[in-house]
């Protein structure tokens, strides 16, 4: 497990425990983490699980592919450390990251 903790829009932090080899969408939902909500459940194709890291944290996390890039891509809202938390899993390398809930 990896603890990771979840800034809501309303600036509410919510740290869990996330099972490694699981996305952190799915971490989002078995925490009740509001703002993840995930229509496609986790296919990767409406961008409602957008998420923003820090530097060290979107370093640290699985790599991006070409068709998460194309949904972000789509939308007005993101950053450049911007990801769809459908395609980042939960790894020990992302123990202590503070995930903003966009």
């Amino acid at each position: 497990m990896t603890q990771i903790t979840f800034i809501e829009n309303n600036g509410k932090e919510t740290t869990v425990e996330a099972e490694d080899g699981l996305s952190i969408m799915v971490a989002a939902q078995d925490n009740n983490i509001e703002g993840i909500k995930a229509i496609c459940n986790g296919c990767c194709s409406c961008g409602t699980c957008h998420i923003t890291l820090s530097q060290s944290d979107y370093d640290s996390a699985s790599t991006k592919y070409s068709g998460e890039q194309q949904v972000l891509d789509k939308m007005r809202n993101i950053e450049p450390l911007s990801r769809l938390s459908c395609q980042v899993i939960v790894t020990s390398e992302l123990s202590g990251a503070k995930i903003k809930v966009k």
